[in-house]
């Protein structure tokens, strides 16, 4: 199959991310330097830059140019709402997919989790514990969550959890409705949460596995 003209654009771009000649941050050619070196009209580099654009790998400044800004949350938050349409995904396949994101994350996070992020947990914590409200306590529930993938330091988690973001977070207010209402209380609930971030304080993973574990437990038990 012939190539298309654009893709000489998106070629270019990906073959200079690839040899390390640019970064997140780095400006691209003008379209005039981009279509002289690329032999091609400035429709058709107009045309490359706006594929580029639309899955997140450059970002244009209206005035100043085209920058690789490499950031995919929106595109692939974008592909998941239309899978979660289009395939039907169900409750249950959330529950699986956060189930199989914070387990595999809560792991990573106990090693390589900062001081700092533990003082946004050791906070998150006490906010939750005290909040008046069941939003309030949704917020910090959120956060608790959010630190741990964070923690993970993997991109691949982070991403994907970031892209799921609208979902998890009408998910969790959703599953607490649900198990509060199941438990007349939202004690228990928060007691799994102190189990999951003492473990992470201590270095104890047993400790934060086995509170992420009672807390989805809750979630399937509830969940109806």
């Amino acid at each position: 199959m012939a190539e298309k003209t654009y893709e000489k654009v998106t070629g270019f771009i990906k073959e200079n991310i690839i040899s390390g000649v640019y970064g997140p941050g780095s400006k691209l050619p003008t379209e005039r330097e981009l279509a002289l070196r690329l032999g091609i009209s400035r429709n058709s580099v107009r045309e490359g830059l706006r594929v580029m654009e639309n899955i997140g790998v450059i970002t244009s400044h209206h005035g100043s140019g085209n920058y690789i800004s490499l950031n995919f949350d929106d595109m692939m938050s974008e592909m998941l709402s239309f899978m979660y349409f289009l395939k039907s995904i169900n409750e249950q396949q959330i529950i699986e997919f956060r189930w199989k994101i914070e387990e595999s994350a809560l792991k990573l996070a106990n090693k390589y989790i900062t001081k700092e992020e533990k003082e946004i947990l050791s906070r998150a914590l006490a906010n939750l514990e005290k909040a008046a409200s069941e939003e309030e306590r949704t917020k910090y529930d959120w956060i608790i969550h959010q630190t741990i993938v964070n923690a993970s330091r993997n991109d691949f988690l982070i991403a994907n959890y970031r892209a799921f973001t609208s979902f998890i977070e009408s998910h969790i207010k959703m599953m607490r409705s649900h198990i509060i209402h199941g438990m007349q209380t939202a004690r228990q609930l928060e007691l799994t949460h102190r189990h999951i971030v003492q473990g992470l304080l201590q270095n104890d993973l047993r400790l934060s596995m086995a509170g992420l574990r009672e807390h989805f437990d809750y979630i399937d038990l509830y969940r109806k």
